[in-house]
């Protein structure tokens, strides 16, 4: 999200403009550590702020959070936009999967809201423009790398999503320590075995996008 230039605004505003960038970080923060149960008392002293000032700048915690949200949904889809303009159809495609994967991992409130996309709660209209892009340029990264015979026929772009969430929760499992850097290996084996030709069959149908979820998107604004 671009930050307003403060040295051409008046002082006033200029106070007003660092507070609003305080909160709007010290909120990105918080919901990367405790996701998206954390309280305006608490952004408002990680910003060394009061949490009237948080009221005044964003006027409730929903908001502010909201902003945050697709801010880091809006970096996502350029960072897709930059993916589909690489030479290397798979490459575009393995590392723009690395990267909504590590964006998962760095923010659980990101990871929370992605996924509660899937509910039965109607996501807000921005959110809903916002997922509808990033499944535009997955689709479009997943049949570049189908054209250029780098990815296995049968793997769909609904599948690069879901399985970009394979990083959450791998730390430790029946005494074994994963690391710090784990979950890219994870990623890194699910990516090889999504390369062409592929020799295992895949069971089941695959992920399927929700027609209510559907149905919302086309109907938003």
């Amino acid at each position: 999200m671009p930050e307003p230039d403060l040295e051409t605004e008046p002082v006033g505003r200029v106070d007003a403009q660092r507070n609003r960038q305080r909160l709007f970080h010290a909120a990105r923060d918080a919901i990367a550590i405790n996701g998206l149960d954390v309280s305006s008392l608490d952004i408002a002293t990680a910003a060394g702020v009061g949490v009237g000032t948080l009221y005044r700048r964003f006027g409730t915690k929903e908001a502010l959070l909201d902003a945050v949200v697709l801010g880091l949904y809006d970096d996502l889809c350029e960072k897709a936009e930059d993916f589909l303009e690489s030479d290397d159809p798979w490459e575009g495609l393995s590392e723009f999967m690395m990267e909504l994967a590590g964006a998962h991992r760095d923010s659980r409130g990101l990871a929370q809201v992605t996924a509660a996309c899937d509910s039965n709660s109607p996501p807000s209209p921005e959110v809903t423009q916002r997922t509808m892009a990033l499944q535009n340029a997955v689709t479009r990264l997943t049949e570049r790398a189908h054209a250029a015979g780098a990815l296995r026929s049968d793997v769909t772009w609904q599948d690069i999503i879901i399985s970009s969430r394979a990083s959450l929760d791998i730390e430790h499992c029946l005494g074994v320590d994963a690391g710090p850097d784990g979950w890219r290996r994870v990623i890194t084996i699910l990516l090889d075995g999504m390369r062409a030709p592929g020799t295992s069959q895949l069971h089941g149908p695959g992920p399927q996008s929700r027609a209510a979820y559907e149905t919302i998107s086309e109907e938003a604004p």
